[in-house]
């Protein structure tokens, strides 16, 4: 079973790329601790919004990534820019095909 784990993002006035420059990588980070797949999405209609997607085989694997030191030491860098809290929600997943080419 595949887990997808969502986290929105509500990004303060004037920080939205400073925040994306900054946060990217550390999201990217995910597949190291055994995310299948990650992405950055923004809102076209609110540009402070962002949601940032991964899928998961285990819940766990999500708990080492957040709480690692480093993406900890990540959120800690960016904790000013965004709306608190910030609360993972979770999904099944029951359905997915990709139609878009690594690298987009």
């Amino acid at each position: 079973m595949l887990y997808v784990c969502r986290l929105d993002w509500h990004i303060s006035p004037f920080r939205g790329q400073r925040w994306l420059e900054a946060w990217e990588p550390a999201a990217a980070k995910c597949t190291a601790y055994g995310a299948k797949s990650w992405s950055l999405t923004r809102a076209d209609e609110d540009p402070l919004a962002f949601q940032q997607t991964m899928v998961w085989e285990s819940k766990a694997d999500f708990e080492r990534y957040w709480f690692s030191p480093e993406i900890a030491e990540a959120r800690e860098s960016v904790v000013n820019w965004y709306v608190i809290p910030l609360l993972p929600t979770w999904h099944t997943l029951l359905a997915a095909e990709s139609v878009v080419p690594t690298g987009v």
